[in-house]
């Protein structure tokens, strides 16, 4: 019963986030593949200087907005130091359906960084050649779940009756789930007299329709990290991470009728889940040269726990009407609840939990040095999102873990940056992509992710203060429900989301 519960609500709204049913999602799916590919994208910018940088930085080191990357950058750091990154984000998305445009906007202030280290060595070396290192603890908002999208228009093409029909024909009425359920229930769709596997529906023409997501939430991660350095050649750091979650996803859509029947039908979805999770990540820098830096990292999986509620409400607004139906000879047929008025009806709420292992990251990185004027720098990033795994006692969720084996896919994130000094000022700007997640031929969407940065710094020695604006541009696709032949319409969003940061730094 909880997985018939599930498959209604899912089929309902969840997967219409940013994906289309087809052949790569596996029968079954009760739509956990999307969480975990959601839960498995981070976006470690930390201060403004590695935002500056398009969060690149793997070999520098000497900056806690690294070290959520690389906690072998912790070597570098010669004095303690605490920092502190209020942001400021304003996100704009434009949404096009149906041949009608629909702007949103939303802005927001928050802390994305905050850390401390504290140096032991104070840049001095043991007999030994190594240091006694810096130890570390951070705490950075690694991704921001927050937008909107609202569109509206007339579609002369079909309705979400149309998919209610077609998952019901060739069924008989006590079969009925999901969506084609709901169709009955609400006398949308009726079995043709004689014919009870067979289906149509009395409501005429064509109906507006208008859709409003919402979804909020973030994942923040704590990290405490320790790095050490060999006679200022080799940098070596280690940390763990927990990681804090939330996200609230509402759907309201509504279709609005012409019709002599019915006004309007509607669906009022909710689903919050949260969680935690922990990971561990090493890293090594090698500095061979002053003018050369080269560092990669691991980090591991992270281990969630999560919990989510979820539920749907649906109303059907007629218009006081009659649903006897006539016989050959011409008399009336009496049915039950004959004049229909308004029809409410919503699932059990849904508690469940469940478990989510994320992939692996591997990074590598060069930074190029040009005596004190500055540097360049570059980094990779590799994970493979098919290693997200799904596990639970609540439901079966193999039919979501084969589907992330056939929709995701590996992708490489390349970042670069750039510096220039002259006296206290520094100038930065950068450069990074972000791989599609899904396998090429999914559809026609690209759902990588482009961000531009630039940023300036003032650093007097003991205080210093970094400013960046980084826009972050990529599309999602939406659709409220599907038909056969991909008929039905589908939303294009495109988002631009603007993110400035100021850190206030002291070292000590």
């Amino acid at each position: 019963m909880k997985g018939l519960i599930k498959l209604t609500m899912i089929s309902l709204g969840l997967l219409c986030i940013n994906l289309s049913i087809n052949a790569q999602v596996s029968q079954g799916a009760f739509g956990y593949y999307s969480d975990a590919l959601r839960f498995s994208q981070a976006y470690n910018f930390g201060t403004a200087r590695t935002a500056g940088l398009a969060g690149s930085g793997m070999a520098l080191g000497g900056d806690i907005g690294t070290i959520g990357n690389n906690p072998a950058g912790l070597g570098l750091f010669n004095r303690s130091q605490f920092v502190l990154t209020p942001t400021i984000s304003l996100n704009k998305a434009s949404t096009t359906f149906l041949g009608g445009t629909t702007p949103t906007e939303e802005a927001n202030l928050d802390i994305g960084n905050l850390g401390i280290v504290i140096n032991f060595s104070k840049g001095k070396l043991g007999p030994s050649g190594w240091s006694s290192g810096s130890l570390a603890v951070t705490y950075n908002r690694v991704n921001d779940f927050r937008r909107s999208a609202f569109f509206r228009g007339q579609n002369d093409n079909n309705s979400i009756i149309d998919a209610m029909l077609e998952q019901a024909n060739g069924l008989f009425p006590e079969e009925l789930t999901g969506l084609a359920q709901v169709g009955y229930d609400h006398y949308l769709i009726n079995p043709l007299p004689g014919a009870e596997d067979t289906y149509d529906s009395f409501v005429l023409g064509f109906p507006e329709q208008v859709e409003a997501i919402t979804r909020v939430g973030f994942t923040d991660e704590l990290k405490i990290a320790y790095g050490t350095n060999y006679k200022d050649i080799l940098y070596l750091g280690a940390g763990v991470g927990f990681t804090t979650t939330e996200y609230t996803y509402t759907r309201i859509f509504t279709e609005i009728f012409d019709d002599p029947a019915i006004a309007a039908f509607n669906i009022d979805e909710r689903l919050d889940v949260n969680g935690t999770g922990v990971n561990l990540n090493l890293g090594f820098i090698l500095r061979p040269a002053d003018f050369i830096r080269v560092g990669a990292s691991f980090t591991s999986p992270t281990w969630y726990n999560f919990n989510e509620e979820s539920d749907v409400f649906y109303t059907a607004q007629y218009k006081d009407f009659d649903v006897s139906t006539w016989a050959p000879n011409g008399q009336r047929i009496i049915q039950e609840d004959t004049i229909l008025s308004t029809l409410n009806s919503n699932t059990p709420l849904f508690v469940s939990e469940y478990d989510l292992r994320t992939p692996a990251k591997f990074n590598a990185g060069i930074a190029l040095f040009f005596k004190k004027h500055g540097f360049i720098t570059a980094d990779i990033e590799h994970l493979d999102y098919t290693n997200a795994h799904v596990s639970s006692n609540d439901f079966f969720p193999d039919a979501d873990n084969s589907t992330i084996e056939n929709l995701y896919q590996s992708v490489t994130n390349i970042k670069l940056g750039a510096e220039f000094r002259y006296d206290f000022l520094r100038l930065r700007g950068g450069y990074a992509t972000q791989g599609d997640p899904f396998v090429s031929g999914f559809d026609d969407l690209d759902r990588s992710r482009q961000m531009t940065s630039f940023g300036i710094g003032l650093n007097f020695g003991k205080y210093f203060i970094d400013m960046s604006h980084t826009q972050t541009s990529f599309e999602e696709s939406f659709a409220s429900y599907e038909l056969a032949n991909n008929a039905n319409p589908v939303a294009l969003t495109e988002n631009k989301l603007n993110t400035t940061r100021i850190t206030f730094g002291i070292n000590f």
